[in-house]
């Protein structure tokens, strides 16, 4: 793994090794960083590293692959199998210079088998290179992220939950912002914007200083926070490989406003725990936060959709869809 900053990629790939181990599977991460001591238990499998590559890294039967970078050194040091597990397909970022475009793409060509967190994904590499990805469901702790013991009393607020970076377009969250504001102004702050992410871009301050920030958030307070407030949006572009925070939202009965992806619609079907928009128009956003904002029974009974999705997604599942991936 190439790093180990707070980041939901980074979870997700720690979350999969405890998956693994849960079977009794002798699962480690190999990283340049430090022990990631915002994971619970990291330090039982997490292993600080010089360098990924064959001179730091141990010979293992099986090494997978987190981020393009890192699957030559995959196949390096396996013995009988390299995997490249994909969380977003990172050649089709219009923010990449071509030359880096054209290294992430070279690293989907690699003889290694490939992994992906969505079944959007697994298209997206079949058509784009003609080879079958195995999908890992996304691990999910549904003892964490649990409906809240009291619902927070009707006031005539409405609060939103907004995760991402304000710059990063994928994350869609400048066009939500920009979305949301004006019934922001128009219910006189009823609407209060609470915004998580790692750190908080100066022109989203200015565009928004009411806004509630929570910035560097554990992973452990994460769910409190879902817990806290009335409706979650996701606004992610196409290039979203999966819906991490709607998953989380979803546990917690929380409704949503997501925009009408590939990856939201693997996560939600049949509309059943969200209310889906086009990614970027934010007349349709702002009129289904309105919808949800006026019905609390339909609010209700997304959320409680949310929940029976959310607890499909158990860790287990994720263990063993890896192991059979890791089969000759």
């Amino acid at each position: 793994m190439p790093g180990a900053a707070l980041y939901g990629g980074v979870k997700v790939v720690l979350q999969h090794v405890r998956a693994l181990r849960g079977l009794g599977v002798d699962a480690t991460v190999h990283s340049p960083d430090p022990c990631p001591n915002w994971f619970d238990g990291a330090d039982t499998f997490y292993r600080q590293v010089r360098t990924l590559d064959g001179r730091s890294l141990p010979r293992v039967e099986v090494a997978v692959g987190t981020l393009a970078p890192t699957v030559a050194p995959a196949i390096e040091i396996a013995e009988r199998l390299a995997c490249h597990l994909s969380q977003g397909y990172e050649p089709g970022h219009e923010t990449l210079t071509v030359a880096e475009r054209e290294v992430m793409r070279a690293a989907y060509e690699l003889p290694a088998r490939k992994l992906v967190v969505s079944p959007h994904l697994a298209r997206t590499i079949h058509d784009r290179h003609g080879v079958v990805a195995r999908w890992i469901p996304q691990p999910f702790e549904p003892d964490l992220f649990r409906p809240p013991a009291r619902e927070r009393i009707e006031d005539g607020r409405l609060r939103v939950l907004v995760s991402g970076h304000w710059n990063l377009e994928v994350k869609g969250v400048a066009w939500c912002l920009r979305a949301l504001r004006p019934l922001f102004e128009r219910s006189g702050g009823r609407l209060e914007l609470v915004r998580l992410s790692l750190d908080a871009d100066a022109e989203e301050v200015a565009f928004w200083p009411e806004a509630e920030r929570h910035r560097h958030v554990a992973p452990a307070e994460v769910p409190a926070l879902i817990q806290d407030v009335d409706l979650c949006v996701g606004p992610s572009s196409p290039l979203e490989g999966f819906g991490l925070l709607a998953l989380e939202a979803m546990g917690c009965a929380r409704p949503c406003v997501l925009t009408d992806i590939p990856s939201h619609r693997d996560l939600d079907a049949e509309d059943r725990a969200s209310i889906k928009v086009p990614f970027g128009n934010r007349v349709a956003l702002r009129d289904a936060v309105e919808r949800l904002w006026r019905d609390r029974e339909v609010r209700r009974r997304l959320g409680r959709a949310g929940r029976a999705i959310a607890e499909t997604y158990t860790e287990r599942r994720t263990g063993e869809a890896l192991v059979r991936a890791f089969r000759p």
